[in-house]
Parts: C-alpha cells; sequence; structure tokens
C-alpha cells in the first residue's frame, strides 16, 4: 500500500449527515465516507474498509483510527 491520506480536522470535515470527507491519495478527489453500523474488523482489530474512487478509479483500503476516528487510506497496488 501507499500514498497514506487522512481527512484533516475531523470536526471540520463532517457532512451534515456525519460523514467524513475523504481525498482520494491518487487523484486527490474528495468524497463522502460514512462509516457502517456493522463494520469489518480486520485481524489486527481494526475497523477496515474497502473503497473504490468514483473518479480515477483506484481501488482503496482505509482504516479507522481508534485514537480520533479518522480514517486511513492508501492505495491498494495494482
Amino acid at each position: 500500500m501507499s500514498h497514506h491520506g487522512a481527512a484533516q480536522n475531523w470536526d471540520e470535515q463532517r457532512t451534515l449527515l456525519g460523514a467524513q470527507a475523504v481525498r482520494c491519495p491518487k487523484c486527490k478527489a474528495r468524497f463522502a465516507f460514512s462509516r457502517s453500523h456493522e463494520p469489518f474488523i480486520d485481524a489486527c482489530g481494526f475497523e477496515s474498509y474497502a473503497l473504490e474512487c468514483q473518479e480515477c478509479g483506484a481501488s482503496l483500503a482505509g482504516i479507522v483510527d481508534p485514537f480520533d476516528d479518522t480514517l486511513l487510506i492508501s492505495e491498494l497496488a495494482a
């Protein structure tokens, strides 16, 4: 994985519906991310997500940082 990205300043990046604004690490397009009510917990104990950028089609993987609830995303190798 490469190109780590995180939303800046969680409080300012929330949308009206409680979604978090994130940026694609490949093309920098912005999109809204909402956490699942039944999240997938990976083998390391992190809340994990698989995403795809609607702008450039990049496959993205993300985990929620347990300390500040920020989504950390990376582009998956092709």
